[in-house]
């Protein structure tokens, strides 16, 4: 979705306040501190000659509770953000954390959420999916010079009124005149109060932006005072003095605690029902966060602001992500908690036919939703015939109406996005499978690691005792869950294809930088010398790796102890899979040329890691889809039995890894991880 940051409205009144504790330490008396805040009610305001409001509140408790040698005062807000900016020893109120303002300042908080939203009168029935919806209404109204018209008029708003005051704005809308008013949840309070409204005559029909409220600190303030600050809040909010104090100036608004809780509509996984965030994630997080004595404040947002928040302030806890190599680093991962399949859709009858990615790339449209996970793979991939939405059901629409000829969306949440846009799944039809995938629980960077940790182990508690089966079962009945449930399963392991290897077992971080290794070598060469002599020529020096004496002594790069390459390519059918055939083998050349796509093998059971006895085991199956993120193998890694030539063929537990180097051809590796009867 086009984003409007109509917080800049409020973020524009917004002022910052900051503190520092003063507690002496031996004869060293600590500084005083200048705390400056705007006048921006209920936040902060004056009344009766003295600074008052949520935040000032918040800040005067943090003030006694510190010790600091400080006072408020009330000041424009080029006074406070320059001082702040300028000058040690300065802390300013109330402030959004932004990407652009985290590294210039110190931060204490959340004190408060923002979100901009339009508003409705009560009973309306309106109903505003996108920004695009409000367009077609009779009228909008707004107070004349805000920052609000300016920003609807850039985004191409012809149905605004302008008015003189933000009274006769309110007034208009809940008499009817209007249908829609820009505001914020912190603000329409109190200017409903000043007509002898309540927020029982309006609703939020849209949210526009959410943002996180703090008190900052300059940058010449002292860290460990900035960190006292910062544990006098977390008291306040384990003790409850910060929730009493936000119900009293905000009482129909949820108060942040330590731990902020982000999802967006996405049912099954997350969605709101009867007025109560649902879903199976969801109920999960729910589950964890009882069990750690953790309040339940979990926020609806669309999933650009919960991913934006997520992304920009610390303690932020995100559900349901897609883990990928792109946002690996962006967060710290807790799960898997869920699964899926993000496949292409066409119109029924539309008589499309996929036999490879590659036809996907001649079609004239496909139609992906703004910051899906899929969509961002499709980008990575090289794809430019995407026309992207700010919802799914967008792209329902538009592919039956033939604006786009395919559509991605994923298979367990197709169902209800077709139900909201109108139409049947009867009136689809899948051509083609991208990947299927693990989605996890995402925690922000600045998060303690320790409470990442604890957050995964109470999940792994949930596996343990059988409460996931039972939430995840109560949604999709019939779903498939050994893997999900599985928690020595290597998907743990992930840290980002060829990044970062700090977090592996020693023998895996072997497995994966041989193989990157390679792939490196892969790409260097088709670029060198384009895509089929530069496969040509890895092929055959992987194929070296088999006879040549120098390679047996170790000499050669992919001829190491007893990992060696293989590559692979995949003939395919109507977007699926129906031959692998080897092209290279550094220890068996004699594979080369054959199709084993049906070739199977007896594989002991391991049940230590949910190894099952299979007699006829697809193993180049199992790889294949490990290279292409496919059916469960989200991470590159095969855990399966084999027998070690070494030790008199006896059963070893093994674990390949496989990468995808085009749509077709995939290389990989493996190493021999323990005895199986040890």
């Amino acid at each position: 979705m086009k984003k409007i940051t109509l917080c800049c409205l409020i973020l524009s009144l917004i002022f910052l306040a900051g503190c520092v504790s003063t507690i002496q330490t031996g004869v060293i008396k600590p500084p005083s501190l200048k705390i400056y805040t705007e006048s921006y009610p209920p936040l902060n305001y004056a009344e009766n000659g003295k600074v008052t409001g949520q935040a000032t509140e918040v800040v005067q408790e943090l003030i006694k509770r510190t010790g600091a040698d400080a006072d408020i005062q009330l000041a424009t807000w080029d006074e406070g953000y320059k001082a702040v900016m300028e000058k040690p020893n300065v802390a300013l109120f109330s402030v959004a954390m932004t990407s652009e303002r985290k590294p210039l300042l110190q931060w204490v908080g959340p004190i408060a959420f923002l979100d901009a939203n339009l508003y409705a009168r009560k009973g309306s029935k309106m109903v505003i999916a996108r920004l695009e919806d409000a367009k077609k209404l009779p009228k909008i109204i707004v107070v004349k010079d805000y920052y609000s018209e300016e920003l609807l008029r850039k985004e191409g708003f012809t149905n605004l009124e302008t008015v003189a005051t933000e009274e006769i704005a309110i007034k208009k809308l809940l008499s009817g005149e209007a249908q829609l008013f820009p505001g914020s949840n912190l603000a329409m309070p109190v200017l409903l109060k000043q007509i002898g409204a309540t927020m029982d005559d309006v609703e939020s029909v849209l949210n526009l932006s959410t943002n996180m409220i703090y008190v900052t600190f300059s940058k010449g303030t002292s860290p460990e005072l900035v960190a006292r600050w910062q544990k006098a809040l977390d008291e306040m909010k384990t003790d409850g003095t910060f929730r009493h104090i936000y119900a009293k100036w905000l009482p129909t608004e949820k108060a942040p605690e330590i731990i902020q809780m982000m999802t967006e509509e996405y049912p099954p996984v997350t969605f709101m029902k009867n007025g109560k965030v649902s879903g199976f994630v969801t109920d999960m997080v729910r589950e964890i966060s009882a069990r750690q004595g953790i309040p339940d404040n979990i926020r609806l947002a669309s999933w650009d602001e919960a991913y934006k928040l997520a992304l920009s302030n610390p303690n932020v806890v995100l559900f349901s992500a897609e883990r990928t190599a792109k946002r690996e680093k962006l967060f710290q991962w807790v799960g898997p908690v869920g699964k899926n399949s993000s496949i292409l859709y066409a119109r029924k009858g539309s008589g499309i036919r996929m036999n490879s990615l590659e036809d996907t790339r001649k079609v004239a449209a496909i139609g992906t939703t703004a910051n899906w996970f899929n969509e961002q793979d499709l980008k990575d991939r090289g794809f430019t015939n995407l026309v992207s939405s700010p919802l799914p059901t967008d792209n329902v629409r538009k592919l039956m109406q033939g604006e786009v000829q395919l559509a991605v969306f994923t298979d367990i949440t197709v169902a209800d996005i077709v139900k909201n846009a109108g139409y049947s799944m009867d009136d689809l039809e899948p051509v083609a499978t991208l990947s299927n995938t693990y989605f996890y629980i995402a925690v922000s960077i600045g998060t303690p690691a320790e409470i990442v940790q604890k957050w995964q182990s109470t999940l792994d508690g949930l596996k343990a005792d059988g409460t996931f089966e039972k939430i995840y079962r109560s949604y999709i009945p019939n779903a498939d869950l050994n893997d999900l449930i599985n928690t020595k399963e290597s998907v743990g392991y992930y840290p980002g294809e060829c990044s970062d290897f700090s977090t592996l077992p020693p023998k895996e971080k072997d497995l994966i930088e041989f193989v990157c290794k390679a792939k490196a070598f892969t790409l260097a060469n088709m670029k060198n010398m384009g895509e089929q002599e530069g496969l040509a020529t890895t092929f055959k020096e992987f194929d070296r790796q088999a006879g040549d004496p120098e390679c047996k002594a170790g000499k050669c790069p992919f001829q190491q102890g007893e990992l060696y390459m293989f590559a692979y390519e995949n003939e395919m059918q109507n977007g699926k899979t129906v031959k692998i055939k080897c092209r290279a083998h550094g220890a068996q050349p004699a594979m080369v040329g054959k199709d084993f796509f049906d070739t199977g093998f007896v594989m002991k059971a391991y049940p230590q890691y949910g190894i099952k006895q299979q007699q006829d085991a697809k193993f180049f199956q199992m790889v294949s889809d490990a290279a292409y993120r496919q059916n469960g193998y989200a991470d590159g890694f095969v855990l399966f039995t084999w027998p070690n030539p070494i030790d008199e063929n006896k059963i070893w537990l093994k674990k390949s890894y496989s990468t995808k180097i085009t749509d077709t051809v995939w290389i990989g590796s493996g190493i021999y991880i323990e005895k199986v009867n040890r």
